[in-house]
């Protein structure tokens, strides 16, 4: 071949739009909801036929092209998948664009035959994974997880490792020249980030590359809420994350988990959902709503069953019920329920063992009302607490802890008004759990109003330039810094486990 496996990774792949949308329905029948993925099961499928697929006509209802970055992995997964395609097609002398053409002829044949698989399967999704794991030569108890199926790990699995994160691309003291590393889970440190900083001054930037350097030592499982898109575009593909923009693809996560049978825990669950829902608005609900919210969410936490999770829409019927049971005429907290549940936010499909122990990006565009984000992001950081803070403690290795699950809060002021508890107590009580939280926000301003030591719970603060109060930026880095005076690619860094604050120089501007 004339070219490199980087002129692969970075070039753009299609197929017709047919192919796509048959591809777009088997993500919907897995529950998924990144589309790549559902790409590289179809041209799996079709690799497993010896035959070449047909050529793509040149003239053919292109669907949108998927960067061979997302497309193919990181790590060794594209040279896996270059080295599958090339060897299929007997042949090393094809170029790039023939190269592109035939993932394109493989990603086509292939959502065909998973089509078809579906339908022998009838229209079964126990069947159809088992199809495609005998295609694959899998043993049945190493098929891949069915949604919302037995074999799904319930329990996190953790990563046992020294991790030590640059603080972004350049990462240098600037006063000592030296380099500045972050040990994420050093004995007697916290292993929680907050990242600061105005507009364009580099936070996301810094966090992203971060983030990239923690997936080097393993795959963690992650989550990340992503209000302005620029997190699905830059990192959904180097983490091998799964990207869902609810309501037009619903997080596949049974976000109202709680065990019906035991009253203790489904009074529990219902309190700290009734706070999720009561906290995406500023005003406070009254004696009489809150007392009906609490109701109506019990009745629900304990009708449900197995084959019929309980969702949101079952709590906004639930409380007009016990409305009409108080003589009780509706009023703006039954409205916004019924106005926030007219579309399908989760799908619960899975348990919160199965969904946080994979990799997602929940897309949240600025198109949507502020009440469904909050809501949404409420609702999974409040069943991610009472999943993660209910699991035994992660294994400490050598005085490191180990680590179970990342999860990142971008632009994180808007969660942050909400004082949400399930937020304060993931910050303060997961670290032993094995949980690492990012919070990427605009001011050391955003964090006023928190519980007392919020701050003081993050292994380290980096904030650029910004136009913080003299105050908080005080108390957070100490007398005598100014966010206002930081140069481009510069920031103040607290670390924990050191005495001082540094001046570092995160990222240098292209030349």
């Amino acid at each position: 071949m004339s070219f490199g496996l980087m002129d692969l990774v970075e070039a753009s792949y299609r197929t017709t739009r047919i192919a796509d949308r048959q591809c777009d329905r088997v993500l919907q029948r897995l529950g998924y909801g990144a589309r790549y993925l559902a790409a590289r099961l179809a041209i799996a499928r079709s690799l497993s036929l010896k035959d070449p697929p047909e050529p793509l006509d040149g003239d053919v209802d292109w669907a949108k092209a998927i960067r061979g970055r997302q497309l193919f992995g990181d790590g060794d997964m594209p040279n896996a998948w270059v080295a599958l395609i090339v060897e299929h097609a007997g042949r090393a002398d094809m170029s790039r664009k023939e190269f592109q053409d035939l993932v394109g002829a493989h990603w086509r044949r292939g959502a065909g035959l998973l089509t078809r698989d579906w339908e022998e399967a009838n229209e079964d999704l126990g069947p159809f994974v088992a199809r495609l794991a005998d295609l694959a030569g899998l043993p049945a108890d190493e098929a891949a997880p069915v949604p919302g199926g037995r074999n799904e790990q319930d329990s996190g699995d953790v990563l046992a490792s020294e991790f030590l994160l640059p603080v972004g691309p350049v990462s240098t003291d600037a006063e000592t020249r030296k380099d500045v590393v972050f040990p994420l889970n050093a004995p007697g440190g916290s292993p929680h980030m907050a990242i600061m900083g105005g507009t364009n001054s580099g936070k996301t930037y810094t966090a992203i590359t971060m983030i990239r350097k923690l997936r080097e030592y393993g795959p963690v499982p992650f989550l990340a809420f992503d209000f302005k898109g620029d997190l699905s575009e830059k990192l959904a593909g180097d983490i091998g994350a799964e990207v869902v923009s609810p309501p037009r693809a619903p997080v596949p996560l049974d976000v109202l988990a709680a065990d019906a049978d035991d009253d203790i825990a489904v009074g529990e669950a219902a309190g700290r959902i009734r706070e999720s829902i009561r906290r995406i608005k500023s005003t406070k609900l009254g004696g009489v709503q809150a007392e009906a919210l609490l109701a109506a969410i019990q009745n629900v936490l304990r009708s449900r069953a197995a084959e019929r999770p309980a969702e949101i829409e079952d709590i906004a019927r639930a409380l007009s019920t016990e409305y009409q049971r108080r003589d009780r005429k509706h009023d703006e907290l039954v409205s916004t329920l019924n106005e926030l549940t007219q579309f399908a936010l989760f799908n619960p499909r899975m348990p919160p063992g199965a969904f946080f122990g994979r990799s997602w990006i929940v897309k949240l565009p600025q198109d949507g009302t502020p009440e469904v984000r909050r809501l949404i992001v409420n609702l999974m950081l409040d069943c991610l607490d009472r999943w993660l803070n209910a699991l035994e403690d992660a294994p400490i290795v050598e005085g490191r802890q180990s680590i179970r699950h990342f999860c990142l809060l971008d632009e994180a002021h808007v969660i942050l008004r909400t004082r949400l508890p399930a937020l304060s107590n993931l910050i303060r009580m997961s670290r032993s759990k094995g949980g690492v939280f990012m919070l990427v926000s605009q001011s050391p301003d955003d964090f006023e109003g928190q519980d007392e030591g919020f701050l003081d719970n993050m292994g380290i603060t980096v904030a650029f330039n910004t136009q913080a109060k003299a105050g908080p930026t005080r108390r957070v880095f100490g007398p005598g810094f100014s966010l206002t005076e930081m140069g481009v690619g510069e920031a103040l860094c607290r670390i924990r486990t050191e005495t001082r604050t540094r001046r570092i120089a995160a990222w240098k501007p292209e030349t």
